[in-house]
Order: C-alpha cells, then sequence, then structure tokens
C-alpha cells in the first residue's frame, strides 16, 4: 500500500514537472507541438491551463473544419421510436463563437403527441470522426450530454432548446457553457384521421456550442463537492457575518450602559 502510494505520488510529480517544463517553452515552440496533435489531444490539453487552452483553439478550429467530424444525436420517445441523426459541421459563427453543425440532408422523424405519451428527447450527442468509407465511424467522445432534454412538439413550428453543461478547460473546474439545438415540428401531409393528428414530423435543422463543448466533462463528485464547499462557505459567512452583528449588538449594549451609569451627588463630599 505505502508503495503504490508513492509511486501514485511519484508519477504524479513527474506529470506536474513535464507540465512544468513544457511551460518554459515559448509559444512558437508550442504552436509547432500543437500542430501535431489530434484533436482528442487537444481537447484534453485545453483542460490543464489558461495558456495552453488559448494556444490550441485555433488549432482545434482549423481540425474542425478540415476533419470529417461529425455529430451523432440520439432522438427517441418512450424508448420505442429511436432516431439517429448524423450532423456534419457546417461554420464557425465568430459573432456567438459557436460551432454549428447541420444535417447534409433534411430528414423528417416521425413522433405522437399525446397526454398518454412522454415528448421525445434529445438523449445522446456523440463526436465522431470518418476515417474512410469502408470502415465503421471511430467514436471521439462518449455521450457529451448529462441529461435528455425533453423536445416539446404539440404546436407547430420552429423551435430552440437552450441548455447549459458544465466542463473543465481553461484551469476550471467547473466551467459553464450554452448549446442550442434547433427544429421544426410539422403535421403530415396525409389527410388528417383520429391517428395521424397525433403524429409530428421532427425536423432538426441545427445545433450550436462553442469549442468548450468538447472539454472534459464536470464529474458528478466535482458538482456535488463544489455544491457541498459552496454550501459550506455560505454558511461560513453567514456564520461571520452573525457573529460580528451579535458582537457589535454587545459593544452597543456596552455603552448604552456606560452611558445609563448615574453617580450620586452625596458621593462627592
Amino acid at each position: 500500500m505505502l508503495f503504490k502510494c508513492t509511486s501514485s505520488r511519484i508519477n504524479k510529480n513527474s506529470s506536474i514537472s513535464s507540465i512544468t517544463s513544457l511551460s518554459s517553452l515559448p509559444n512558437e515552440i508550442l504552436l509547432l507541438i500543437i500542430e501535431s496533435l489530434d484533436i482528442i489531444s487537444l481537447l484534453a490539453l485545453s483542460d490543464t491551463c489558461r495558456r495552453f487552452n488559448d494556444l490550441s483553439y485555433t488549432q482545434l478550429l482549423s481540425l474542425f473544419n478540415s476533419s470529417d467530424i461529425k455529430l451523432i444525436i440520439l432522438l427517441s420517445q418512450e424508448y420505442k421510436w429511436q432516431f439517429h441523426v448524423e450532423l456534419s459541421f457546417s461554420h464557425f459563427d465568430a459573432d456567438t463563437q459557436n460551432l454549428v453543425f447541420k444535417p447534409q440532408s433534411q430528414t423528417s422523424l416521425t413522433f405522437y403527441s399525446s397526454a398518454v405519451l412522454r415528448n421525445p428527447n434529445l438523449c445522446n450527442i456523440n463526436l465522431i470522426q470518418e476515417i474512410n468509407e469502408n470502415e465503421e465511424p471511430c467514436p471521439l467522445k462518449e455521450n457529451l450530454l448529462p441529461k435528455s432534454h425533453s423536445l416539446s412538439i404539440k404546436q407547430i413550428g420552429t423551435f430552440q432548446q437552450i441548455h447549459k453543461v458544465y466542463r473543465r478547460g481553461k484551469g476550471a473546474k467547473h466551467m459553464p457553457l450554452w448549446h442550442t439545438f434547433s427544429y421544426s415540428v410539422s403535421a403530415p401531409t396525409e389527410e388528417m384521421s383520429p391517428k395521424t393528428d397525433r403524429k409530428r414530423l421532427i425536423t432538426p435543422i441545427e445545433f450550436r456550442c462553442p469549442v468548450g463543448f468538447f472539454y472534459p466533462q464536470s464529474t458528478t463528485a466535482q458538482m456535488i463537492f463544489r455544491k457541498l464547499f459552496g454550501r459550506q462557505r455560505w454558511q461560513k459567512n453567514k456564520l461571520s457575518t452573525t457573529t460580528l452583528i451579535d458582537s457589535e449588538i454587545q459593544m452597543d449594549k456596552s455603552s448604552e450602559q456606560t452611558d445609563d451609569i448615574y453617580v450620586s451627588p452625596s458621593r462627592w463630599w
């Protein structure tokens, strides 16, 4: 057990020293190293410190633009109707600093709007890379959604689902980021009947997210610890404030008692 603890400390110290030695290199050398890394290595590098994150950002954008990087999203209703939709990288929106992914062809998916059925959910988002046409796509990232998101399909129209996730990056362990899924809801073109009246056609339009969406995810343990420590700090600050107020009240009472002291004139003689 002692050897295991010692070896883990050595590995930790060696990794810290290697990062420290890399930090001492000039940006020109670091950029040459970064250009030789793949997208997964760059995403992991973004989790180390703000400097490495800033240096790898441009290279990440270049890889998204040049590589066959795609998203596979899963839409599901009651685990009975499930559809996988492939979204290809479209462009980088400089105004919002978001990556934009769109389906190569419009596909309408059939779901049902009913009081006895739950709304369909956006369940999974996976990052994949196509190596060639003869081989299976290579998954680069596990499910990027910490939880499923319900999609409203009762009304006809175009909708946006905006949600927040937490990632590790830029030296932060709990960085909030927003992503947007846009889709349209339409009714079937066939003649309406009691059955077809409940049908809804969902057409995915686009998915937008910052580059940080693909950074390592904040674990559940980290989120729990953050909430606990945040609550402890709040209680500690509250206790300190209460103690300060109590001490001020005691001082006020003492001063009031001092002001109320009356010396009898008979003692002057």
